[in-house]
């Protein structure tokens, strides 16, 4: 067995705030109370993402011994058997408490032909993990018997703007990976997250106050930010990923503010000061 911390690193464990905040959020959008199927949707929706991070650093494991030789496999600190048995098992045990086993098997196929095909998919991987993290704030949908219609539509432009928002961050991710990029394309994906996040949450709010306000601070420090680096090498997109990454879980509180659900939206807030923790001793990409 390998030590702990090679595990978490595997699992990119700062990383896994995340999805259970935007199934939190989905619930929060719709309306639904918190029961024990809401507590199995949103561990769902951790597992698959945690088992995600797993399947893809056994699939990419030979290139990342040349670009990242930093990651647990490459560095021989966990085997890549035992990788495959604790992807294998966090798949398994998300389907076991999934309340959804249909929509949750699909993320799990989806995830699986994202890990093993985005390298021969090429370009298309970037809607494809778009579309991932779109189906998981959806999930709500796939929960509820009934919900009012307004929250329906709300809910779907919300989880249209998050596929954006993600579809971005993945692009950059290729460009991190790549040895000469544009500065005006990297700076042109990047406009996107805080655009789209914007756009997602005035349509649950159905207006300006108070969340799509709050949300218009970080979003035009980060374009301002964006605006003035010149130079886009390795480190400046890590660091551009990390803050993107961050705010995806600063775009789900303020849904969920939007939605009238303060509690769901601090204790999502409360959540980005120790994934920040986590990301600077373990990497988040």
């Amino acid at each position: 067995m390998p030590h702990l911390l090679p595990v978490l690193r595997l699992l990119r464990v700062g990383t896994l705030f995340s999805p259970a905040a935007d199934v939190t959020a989905s619930l929060a959008v719709l309306g639904l109370p918190w029961n024990g199927t809401a507590v199995g949707a949103v561990a769902a929706g951790t597992l698959l993402y945690a088992g995600g991070m797993v399947w893809n650093d056994v699939a990419d494991r030979r290139l990342d011994a040349v670009q990242r030789p930093e990651r647990p496999l490459p560095r021989g600190d966990v085997t890549p058997a035992f990788a495959v048995g604790l992807g294998g098992l966090l798949f398994a045990a998300a389907l076991l408490v999934s309340p959804c086993r249909g929509h949750h098997a699909l993320l799990a196929a989806l995830i699986l032909l994202y890990d093993f095909g985005s390298k021969r998919l090429g370009w298309l991987s970037a809607p494809l993990m778009g579309s991932l993290r779109a189906l998981n704030l959806g999930t709500a949908l796939a929960i509820a018997d009934t919900a009012p219609p307004a929250a329906v539509q709300a809910l779907w432009i919300a989880s249209g703007c998050y596929g954006v928002y993600i579809l971005a961050v993945t692009l950059l991710g290729i460009f991190e990976d790549e040895p000469n990029v544009r500065g005006r394309a990297v700076a042109a994906v990047q406009s996107a997250p805080p655009l789209v996040a914007l756009a997602g949450i005035a349509a649950v709010q159905q207006s300006f106050w108070p969340a799509p306000a709050l949300a218009l601070l970080p979003a035009l420090w980060f374009l301002r930010r964006n605006t003035r680096l010149g130079t886009w090498d390795q480190p400046a997109i890590r660091r551009s990923m990390l803050f993107l990454l961050l705010g995806t879980m600063l775009y789900t509180a303020l849904l969920a503010l939007a939605a009238g659900r303060p509690w769901e939206a601090i204790a999502i807030a409360a959540g980005i000061a120790p994934a920040r923790w986590i990301a600077r001793r373990i990497a988040l990409t």
